[in-house]
């Protein structure tokens, strides 16, 4: 009976209540430092779906919905916000409705941002707008690239064509004569320039020409050569060459082109087949 009594006596629990999400109205802010994130859960705000207004360079509040959901006639937000500069703010003025209607209906929802710098702190500089510094140069870069290249591609096709062309004259250009080849070899025989081996060999080209154009090549070496100096086209050169082999030191009554003139008609070819008939000679020998 005791312990009846006593049971009796103690204080019953009061039924659990269920809690409703917190309004606006109810919200109570402590004093935020700036720049400091804070979260505000299950916050019901009435009226139409809310998004958060495009901040701009003056916003000292950045605010950002992470949540919404419906809530009857309601919406239940997860909101997150931090402060720029110290003040007292109120977060609907940062909020806007989807679908353009006004939030004047909707209570303060007061946030008190607060600056924990020392005193005497200086601020930053406000960030101003303006263009963007260009970085890099690489479209600078770009484009000396592309005109050295462009350069260089007409450079080289000026060239090409020039060359093209300087091939294509000399291609045209007829060969040069027999009296143009042999013209630097008599000047300097003339003069006393030519040395004695150059004189034994152009000796032995002119010979080897004229017996062949004169029909000599049967005829002995001795008796070729005496017919060819007596020859009104093919002996004064060789005459001439006599003299600078054995009276270096007379003078020549001949001018070089008088001594070139019956060469003039003659091709370099028969210079060139000379040469090798020489050569061959010599080979066998």
């Amino acid at each position: 009976m005791f312990a009846a009594l006593l049971l009796s006596l103690a204080p019953q629990p009061c039924p659990a209540q269920p809690q409703d999400p917190t309004s606006a109205e109810e919200q109570v802010r402590d004093s935020i430092p700036v720049g400091v994130p804070r979260w505000s859960r299950e916050v019901v705000l009435d009226g139409s779906l809310l998004q958060v207004r495009p901040p701009d360079l003056e916003t000292a509040l950045i605010v950002r919905i992470d949540s919404a959901s419906p809530h009857g006639t309601a919406w239940r937000y997860d909101l997150e916000y931090y402060g720029l500069e110290p003040g007292s703010y109120d977060l609907v003025d940062f909020l806007r409705r989807e679908d353009g209607s006004g939030v004047v209906e909707l209570a303060p929802f007061t946030v008190i941002i607060e600056s924990h710098l020392p005193p005497g702190q200086i601020k930053p500089h406000p960030v101003s707008s303006g263009e963007t510094p260009e970085l890099g140069g690489y479209s600078t870069l770009c484009w000396a690239l592309g005109f050295l290249w462009l350069l260089g591609t007409g450079i080289w096709l000026f060239n090409s064509r020039r060359r093209a062309v300087l091939e294509r004259e000399r291609s045209d250009a007829p060969p040069p004569s027999l009296a143009e080849l042999l013209a630097p070899l008599v000047e300097r025989g003339i003069a006393g320039d030519l040395p004695v081996q150059e004189q034994a060999q152009l000796e032995l080209m002119l010979i080897a020409i004229w017996r062949k154009r004169l029909d000599l090549e049967d005829t002995g070496a001795a008796s070729a050569l005496e017919t060819l100096k007596a020859h009104p086209e093919a002996g004064p050169l060789l005459r001439e060459l006599e003299r600078w082999l054995h009276s270096p030191e007379a003078a020549s009554d001949l001018e070089p082109a008088e001594l070139l003139l019956p060469y003039r008609d003659l091709s370099a070819r028969e210079w060139d087949e000379a040469a090798r008939r020489l050569a061959s000679e010599q080979t066998v020998e």
